[in-house]
């Protein structure tokens, strides 16, 4: 009676035979969310993984000691006893607080519960069968994860602007979210570059079509020492999960403690010459011999067609790095919070082939929570901008009275523009100039934390030694990097900068004339914007401290109604019906004399001057380049390129009658 009972049940071999099968694609998940494998991992991504690969283990373990069991006994068991295991593991973590990736935890436990007892499950005369479809599934796996992956990164919305209505792809899950906040964007070749906050590479591109996006993980890493800070801290080196924006309440940041979510890599900057490329990267060093930290700049250079194709077998080299050390101990520390990271600063840009500028923030020692102001102490790296030779790393002192810079861009006009932090209020627009002083911590426009004044502002009147900013936010936005808009994809920002934002979660559009600002528009993003690039087709890219890529096109219209609502109607209305905008009314226009608006006094000369009619002919010309029919038009608009385009405008416009 006994061995009728246990006839069919599974042997041993079977058992070891499918749990080998089963976990096999299990122990590539770390390459599947984080692109590297296990042993590439810092300490906090692969010790979590190996006890949830332990559970799994014990769990086949524990089920495999059932196999004289009748299988309607041993399946529920089996199931019971691997979802007590993985309990006991989830418990564990909770306890320790660890953060570990929800999508490997969550796969390798229903993986588990499913796949453990199953053997039990299937007859005996389906065993080989059960064994191939495992086998199959295990090989069609990564293709259907892929799919997978492809269908849910992407989400397309729409943001509605001044000049163009935004055309937004975001992919939330293209890149394994990184240990810690950080990183930013660089072009390189026809691709873009993204190193995160902990010092991982990925390329990435759009191909055909123009939304779908490809990522590749590259097997370099930014030299940034985290774990070693880390272990100084005494804890993980990982943005924690009740981690709070410092931005928005530095007074909860902690006291006394080392913040090592704060460790990170500030930005990478890729110089292209000829076939070889250079990366710099910027990033906080850990001195672990003397308790204290600086940031550094890591060049690495090789072949650019290698970097890209992840083979370049070169070494980074540290071009720069701050001095003093700053200590997180002693005197001289920085009292309160004696490590303050996200004041790093380091956004580079290049001066000219030969030099690179680097932005270094003062890490809080400002005068106030330490004994000395480093932005005005000449004599040190800290709230300055540095000018570094590429080839042997001497250094010159750009600028100086800096708290936290956080943005760099050079124009294509040459003018250098920086976005600093400032306290609670005061963020600022720089326009920077050699051997200018900017005046923190002695001048902003800013207050402390909980205070309603700055304690070491000086009186307004005596700021004539410090450069003033081009703009100030009040209150503060938490602004982070800009770029200068050049190419032609935004022909109507073209000469804009976009300015990003952390706590504001925006973008602002900063209209730039005569080297002031006009106006600022708020584009809302609703994310924290760490970095920002135009691209290649000029498409703006951006990166989050939600670990997403979001993509910025205008969206393309065809209909001549449409496109003059993007293009024209911000300056000029369709149907006259309050009086004339910054433009004429364009009811009419076509047969119009030009000029011969009565109740527009604002006609430049120009257009006085050229008299006749306004045909479909010259409005073409008009549109296809204003200042090139009629050089000094006081129309601000570069015109546009597209035949088409023009055409179903000149259309709409004939269709606009009084």
């Amino acid at each position: 009676m006994q061995s009728a009972v246990h006839r069919g049940t599974p042997s041993l071999r079977y058992l070891l035979a499918w749990d080998v099968i089963a976990i096999t694609p299990l122990l590539f998940l770390p390459v599947w969310r984080a692109g590297l494998p296990l042993w590439h991992l810092p300490r906090a991504q692969w010790l979590p993984f190996l006890c949830l690969v332990a559970a799994f283990l014990l769990s086949a373990a524990i089920a495999a000691s059932f196999h004289r069991l009748a299988r309607w006994q041993a399946a529920p068991l089996a199931a019971v006893c691997t979802a007590a295991v993985f309990g006991l593991v989830l418990l564990g973590f909770f306890l320790k607080g660890t953060d570990y990736s929800r999508a490997i935890t969550l796969t390798m436990f229903a993986c588990a519960v499913l796949l453990v007892p199953a053997p039990y499950v299937v007859g005996p005369s389906r065993h080989r069968a059960a064994l191939g479809a495992l086998i199959a599934a295990v090989a069609a796996g990564p293709y259907a994860l892929s799919l997978a992956e492809q269908a849910s990164s992407r989400q397309a919305s729409l943001i509605k602007t001044e000049y163009y209505n935004l055309e937004v792809d975001t992919y939330s899950s293209a890149i394994p979210h990184p240990v810690v906040q950080g990183g930013g964007l660089a072009t390189i070749g026809d691709h873009y570059l993204l190193v995160t906050g902990d010092g991982r590479f990925y390329l990435f591109g759009w191909g055909t079509p123009v939304e779908h996006l490809a990522v590749t993980p590259l097997p370099f890493r930014a030299p940034i020492n985290g774990d070693a800070f880390a272990r100084a801290a005494g804890r993980p080196w990982a943005t924690p999960a009740s981690y709070v924006d410092p931005a928005i309440e530095s007074g909860r940041a902690g006291s006394e403690i080392l913040n090592s979510e704060w460790f990170r890599v500030y930005s990478v900057l890729v110089q292209e010459t000829g076939d070889d490329a250079r990366l710099f990267v910027s990033h906080n060093f850990w001195h672990s011999d003397r308790d204290c930290w600086t940031e550094r700049v890591s060049v690495l250079q090789a072949n650019r067609q290698a970097l890209l194709a992840g083979t370049a077998e070169a070494e980074w080299e540290t071009l720069y790095e701050t001095q003093p050390c700053l200590p997180v101990t002693g005197p001289d520390r920085r009292h309160g919070i004696p490590f303050v990271g996200y004041f790093g600063g380091g956004r580079m840009a290049l001066l000219d082939a030969q030099t690179l500028l680097l932005t270094v923030g003062d890490f809080g020692f400002d005068g106030a929570a330490s004994t000395k102001a480093q932005a005005q102490d000449p004599s040190t790296s800290y709230g300055k901008t540095i000018a570094i030779r590429i080839a042997d790393g001497r250094t010159t002192l750009f600028t100086l009275g800096h708290r936290n810079p956080e943005g760099l861009s050079i124009d294509s006009s040459g003018v250098i523009w920086s976005t600093e932090h400032g306290p609670q209020g005061g963020d600022e627009l720089n326009r920077l100039v050699r051997d200018a002083n900017y005046g923190w911590p002695y001048a902003t426009y800013g207050t402390d934390y909980a205070s309603f004044a700055w304690p070491l502002n000086k009186p307004e009147a005596e700021w004539h030694a410090y450069r003033s900013p081009v703009f100030a936010w009040v209150p503060s936005i938490a602004v982070t990097n800009l770029i200068a808009v050049e190419r032609d994809l935004f022909t109507q920002w073209r000469g804009d900068l976009l300015i990003a934002s952390l706590k504001a979660q925006t973008l602002f559009r900063a209209r730039i004339r005569n080297g002031q600002v006009a106006y600022v528009e708020p584009i809302v993003i609703g994310s924290r914007v760490r970095d920002l690039v135009e691209g290649h087709d000029g498409r703006i890219v951006l990166w989050t401290d939600d670990h997403t890529l979001i993509s910025l096109r205008p969206k393309q219209s065809t209909t001549g109604d449409a496109l003059f609502a993007e293009r024209c109607n911000g300056c000029h209305q369709s149907v006259q019906v309050s009086g004339n905008r910054i433009g004429p009314s364009l009811s009419g226009v076509v047969g119009r004399r030009t000029a011969s608006l009565t109740n527009y006094p604002d006609y430049s000369s120009c257009l006085r001057r050229l008299g006749g009619m306004w045909t479909e002919e010259r409005l073409d010309a008009f549109l296809t380049a204003p200042r090139a029919l009629c050089p000094g038009t006081s129309m601000d608009f570069a015109g546009i390129a597209s035949p088409s385009e023009r055409s179903a405008i000149i259309r709409h416009l004939g269709t606009l009658r009084h």
